[in-house]
């Protein structure tokens, strides 16, 4: 048959089960990363538990705080800081608008290396609108940059977003793989 010496069959071929294998497997949840658990973990397995301790599990958190090291597959993401501003001399966001911006640590906990991007990175606020990043000269110094992570690396930087000033439903959506709709949720209020 002819279809089978086009290249373009081919190439949807390839993606399609690309997609189907990048789409299987177990569901990942967001968890926070909390030191106390790590060492009653490791002090449980010296006690049993109760079944009636394994039916009280937490219900899953699906939104986080400032302050709070979240992960999501092999990446942690730490929220550490939200400042807001009016802008410079040469850079001001719109009339209404401010620029919100925020300071993140992304961790490897894995043993593979990691990508990371700012464009990883949205922006929700109380009107339901999801930005991207803004294009400000205000955070050029400390701003985040794209690259990779070894296995227990770190790296932290500064991601701004223009935002109706004074908007209290701001929330960090973070989704660090390009193939997953996974996203890690950060409120900022």
């Amino acid at each position: 048959m002819k279809i089978f010496k086009k290249w373009w069959f081919w190439l949807i071929a390839v993606i399609i089960v690309f997609a189907l294998a990048g789409g299987g497997g177990e569901e990942e949840t967001a968890t926070k990363v909390d030191q106390a658990d790590e060492t009653s973990a490791s002090a449980a397995g010296e006690t049993s538990t109760t079944a009636k301790e394994e039916e009280k599990a937490p219900p899953v958190k699906e939104e986080f705080a400032v302050g709070e090291k979240v992960q999501l597959e092999d990446n942690v993401l730490t929220v550490t800081k939200v400042e807001k501003s009016a802008g410079g001399e040469f850079d001001q966001p719109k009339d209404g608008h401010e620029y919100v911006v925020v300071t993140v640590l992304i961790e490897n906990a894995g043993d593979e290396n990691i990508s990371y991007n700012p464009f990883d990175f949205k922006m929700s606020n109380s009107q339901g609108q999801i930005v991207d990043q803004a294009f400000t000269t205000i955070d050029t110094n400390t701003a985040l940059q794209s690259g990779e992570l070894a296995s227990g690396g770190t790296v932290t930087g500064t991601i701004a977003f223009e935002q109706p000033a004074g908007d209290p439903g701001l929330q960090l959506q973070y989704t660090p793989s390009f193939w997953s709709d996974k996203t890690i949720k950060v409120n900022l209020q």
